[in-house]
């Protein structure tokens, strides 16, 4: 037996093993500037069943329940204890945020560096290799690779991604866009070439990424908060966010959308009914063991 290699666009390579009969497929790797490889996950071999849409049937749910920072307030946060609290709590979306560090992979981190959430260290996510950021612990847990949630995700579970670098501002640096580029082709890998029926993209007010999701095909949503509404071009994204204890009268401007409205950030049930009593239509929630569908 002997190993092979297949070109395929976009830098990436499928390995293969060559055996009498045919080529069995290996992993999937995304080349990196360096010369070295990242797996991700394997594309399934075979014809796959019809494809549910499975943002659509999600966000046509009332109310719908999205895990903010993977249980953030009552795990620390992005870490494998609260993923596994999130699903077991019957969560069917997560919301993650997503920095790629020194090597090429995609972390989970909300910040661009590791001091809050690791006190005493300050690494900067984007020139800190892996096999330091993986030595570190948030409290009860280390940080997470995407690649790691990617190959335990439920296949009925959907992604409410943040692209921390250029979801927030018009960003023309080059390695940021160049990170969202590869960000949207290991998503196009991992879900069998439609992403956008397992993914929600994430954005606020002013980010300038926002018509290259949609020009993907991904539905959109935005974080706002009140002095923001009253200047927002709201018909740039498809689902709209607000702080739970926003004015009624932001409230109902953001209703009057007729757009799904989620609140952000649940932690209780009291939140959650006053949200609710306002016209949101789904959660932002990140307490799992209390708000949770």
């Amino acid at each position: 037996m002997r190993d092979a290699a297949e070109n395929l666009p976009a830098g990436r390579v499928l390995r293969v093993r060559r055996r009498d009969g045919g080529d069995v497929t290996g992993r999937l790797y995304q080349r990196r500037r360096d010369g070295g490889d990242i797996p991700l996950r394997p594309r399934p071999t075979g014809t796959p069943a019809a494809a549910r849409d499975l943002v659509a049937e999600f966000l046509a749910r009332r109310p719908f329940y999205i895990s903010h920072r993977l249980g953030g307030t009552e795990y620390p946060e992005f870490t494998q204890a609260g993923l596994d609290a999130s699903l077991r709590a019957g969560f069917k979306a997560l919301e993650i945020s997503l920095r790629r560090c020194a090597t090429g992979e995609y972390v989970m981190i909300h910040d661009w560096t590791t001091e809050r959430t690791v006190p005493g260290t300050k690494y900067p996510i984007w020139s800190t290799p892996w096999d330091t950021l993986k030595t570190l612990r948030q409290a009860a847990g280390p940080f997470l690779r995407f690649t790691d949630l990617l190959d335990q995700l439920p296949d009925d579970v959907i992604l409410a991604v943040d692209h921390k670098v250029t979801s927030d501002k018009q960003n023309t640096n080059s390695s940021d866009l160049q990170s969202e580029l590869d960000l949207y082709e290991l998503l196009d890998d991992a879900f069998n070439g439609h992403p956008e029926r397992r993914v929600l993209w994430k954005h606020f007010v002013n980010a300038g990424s926002v018509e290259r999701a949609k020009a993907r095909g991904y539905r959109t949503m935005c974080m706002l908060y009140p002095a923001e509404l009253a200047t927002a071009d709201t018909s740039r994204w498809d689902v709209l966010g607000l702080e739970w204890n926003a004015p009624d009268a932001a409230w109902q401007q953001l209703t009057a959308t007729g757009k799904p409205a989620i609140a952000h950030i649940i932690t209780n049930e009291g939140q959650a009914q006053t949200a609710l009593s306002k016209g949101a239509t789904g959660l932002m929630a990140s307490w799992p063991t209390t708000v949770h569908p």
